[in-house]
Parts: C-alpha cells; structure tokens; sequence
C-alpha cells in the first residue's frame, strides 16, 4: 500500500509539474508515443493533397515496432524495427522494397530532448481542446528567427501522445497537418500484426543502395548554417561511374529536417540554379566547381537557400 501510495504521489507530481512546465509536457509526448501500444486512423494533409493511413505501435521488449498502412491511392506500407525501415511499394506487376533510414513520422516526431529546441523555439500553452474524441492540450513551439515554421500540437490529456499536429508559416497559413480520426490504446500486443499484407502473385524488386562509407574526404566546408541545426546523418550513393558520388547530409533543429545534396556533374549535365517550391517542399539549387549542390526541405525558403550557400570548397 506505502508503495501505491508514493507512485501515485510521483504520477501526480509529474502532471502538476507538466502543467507548469510546457518542456516538461513535450518530453512526456515523445515518452508516450514511443513506449505505450497504440492503434488509430491518420489524416495527414500537404497543402490540398489529403491522405489517410492507419497506424500500429507497440513496444515489445526493448524494441519499438511501427505498421503504417496507407489507405489511398497505390497500396503501400512501411515497417519500422527501431531504426530500420522497410517500405512496401505495390505497382501493376511487381511489389518494390526499399530500406530507408527511420524517419521521424507522427506522432513519434518530437526528439528525445528539447535542450536543441530551447535554443531556437519558445513553447507555451494553448487551450484544452478536442481530437479523435479526446481531451487534448494544445502547446505551440514559436520560432526565435524565421529560419524555420510553427508548431502546433495537440497532446492527448489521459496519456500525452500527440493527437494532432499543424505545422504554418510566418503568415499563419497552414504548410502541413496530421490527425487522428480515431485512435486507441493497446493495453497488452503481440507482433503478429508486424507483417505485410502484399500480393504474393506479384514478382518481389528489391532495390537496395551500394553501401559506400560516409566518411570519405570531403572536399567542401559547411559554415554559416542557421542556428540550431545540426548535422544527424550522412549518406554516400554512387550514381554513376566509380568516382561519381553523390553526398547527402541531413540537419535538424530536432522538428525541422533539411537534405543537403553534394555531387559533381559529368560532361553534359546541365547544372540546375535557383530557388523553387513543389507543394510543402523549397529547393535552392547551385553550381560551383563542378558539383550540383541543392538543398531541399519543408522550411521557409531563406533556409534551404542558406544551406545551399554555406558549401564552401576548399
């Protein structure tokens, strides 16, 4: 009973202290959707495209284990074992796999400390409102600079996960959003569900990327990034002959992501110059010595163009 008594007492405190402490609330959301078991309905929105999806999440042992399914247009899935994601593609004839690197999708989105977010965002409180037929509080991150979008997220009141997220510019126009329709918590899951539901009369195609060490020299400094972002992972292709490389970087400020392209043109290829916008993505593309530099992400325009400029060749 003693020992009831004061895990109850520390539960209490930590909502309390949640309530006071907008930060403290953010670590709890990212707490929950990582660990708790869940199943539900997406509706995410880019601009006027609106698709839906239905999401599986449990933590089985030490690992976590994520089946997305969408549920328009060409059937595809994607599962997720930790940090290892498998993308299930189905066309006319043939079922395509690919291997990607684990993306940061909704609603475990938020990173595991918001000390990188501090730096760049202010976070307070909104009002108690209602997603997928639930209390939720709504707590929005404020950009510092204009180097990166708002955030907006409702997290469920009873167990923190995110419900609902929009993402808007500096004008209060709406970039992105994911919902909920319908969601519940799995009290107890086994894996049974962790499996593609793919035609198996269609031929499998595997495509898979050389693996080449991302370590290699770099011939190029990145300085003068915006504040707050930071390197997280950094990937080499091959993309044509054996000297032809293409580098691809990825930053983050822990919600933002931006790609950074590096690879040298060979004798033909038309460099590509300038900024463009294709639906919630900004490109800035340059050339210099030789290599195609672009950068590409869902952040304001200024930001990709100031990555694009931060290459400098020695």
């Amino acid at each position: 009973m003693l020992r009831t008594f004061f895990l109850s007492l520390f539960l209490l405190c930590s909502l309390a202290h949640a309530q006071d402490d907008p930060w403290q609330a953010l670590k709890q959301a990212y707490d929950a959707s990582h660990n708790l078991n869940y199943q539900g309905v997406l509706q995410a929105q880019h601009l006027k495209d609106v698709k839906s999806m239905e999401i599986t999440h449990a933590k089985y042992g030490d690992e976590t284990y994520t089946r997305i399914n969408l549920l328009d247009g060409e059937p595809s899935e994607i599962l997720t074992k930790g940090k290892s994601t498998i993308v299930y593609g189905s066309t006319d004839d043939n079922v395509v796999i690919q291997k990607r690197d684990a993306n940061h999708l909704f609603p475990a989105i938020l990173p595991n400390s918001t000390e990188q977010l501090k730096q760049v965002y202010q976070l307070n409180f909104g009002k108690v409102d209602r997603v997928a037929d639930r209390k939720a509080q709504i707590v929005v991150l404020m950009p510092n600079d204009d180097y990166r979008f708002f955030y907006h997220f409702w997290l469920d009141k009873q167990t923190s996960i995110p419900l609902k997220m929009i993402v808007s510019d500096h004008n209060n126009q709406v970039v992105e959003q994911t919902s909920f329709t319908k969601v519940k918590i799995l009290e107890k899951t086994d894996l049974a569900w962790f499996k593609p539901n793919i035609d198996l009369s269609k031929k499998y195609v595997m495509k898979e990327e050389e693996s080449i060490p991302s370590n290699l020299p770099r011939y190029w400094e990145i300085k003068q990034i915006p504040k707050g972002f930071k390197e997280v992972s950094s990937k080499v292709s091959r993309i044509g002959g054996p000297n032809i490389l293409n580098h691809h970087m990825v930053f983050s400020d822990g919600l933002a992501y931006i790609s950074l392209f590096i690879q040298p043109l060979t004798k033909g290829q038309k460099p590509k110059v300038g900024n463009a916008t294709m639906g919630v993505t900004n490109v800035s593309a340059r050339y210099e010595n030789g290599y195609q530099i672009m950068a590409v992400g869902s952040v304001p325009i200024k930001t990709v163009e100031s990555f694009s400029n931060a290459v400098n060749f020695n």
